[in-house]
């Protein structure tokens, strides 16, 4: 039976979006070895429908995937970071707080950046956002608590970024 182009664009679309073979070529009425042809003999001209298929992954789930993967990276380093900066006692204070402006510029960025790439990455620059507030508040009106807040931030670093990373 002949089948119009329509409906080859149709079964490679819905396999392109997640079905598996079978299930696009069923969807529209069609045999799986038709299908199943179909698909090697586009990807014979260089039209791999398996390429577009992963493609749309990467652009879709696989994105958010990936910079949640990258922001939980990134926030490690920060915090492995803050710990080599907290930790020298030869660092003169300026020293100090030119790479703690620098870290704080750079994370904001890469979140700034990754936002546009995930929706959920605001919920993590907010989150950060009140670190940083209380970081600076306890520092000041309790200076005795900070030790014991850097330890705590640090020590919920993944547990962090996995909570507000992912709009839970």
């Amino acid at each position: 039976m002949a089948y119009t182009e329509s409906t080859r664009n149709k079964v490679r679309a819905k396999y392109i979006q997640g079905a598996p073979l079978a299930t696009a070529a069923k969807a529209h009425k069609v045999p799986y070895n038709t299908a199943r042809n179909w698909k090697r003999q586009d990807a014979d001209k260089g039209n791999d429908w398996d390429i577009a298929r992963n493609a749309r992954r990467m652009t879709k789930s696989g994105m958010e995937e990936m910079s949640n993967e990258v922001l939980g990276e990134l926030a490690e380093q920060f915090l492995a970071t803050l710990q080599a900066v907290k930790s020298d006692p030869k660092m003169n204070a300026t020293d100090r707080a030119d790479i703690l402006v620098r870290l704080m510029d750079g994370y904001s960025k890469s979140i700034s950046a990754a936002s546009r790439a995930m929706p959920n990455a605001n919920r993590l620059a907010v989150a950060m956002d009140v670190l940083k507030f209380l970081n600076g508040f306890i520092a000041d009106k309790f200076p005795g608590l900070r030790r014991q807040f850097v330890e705590v931030t640090e020590a919920a670093g993944d547990a962090f970024v996995r909570e507000f990373g992912n709009g839970a």
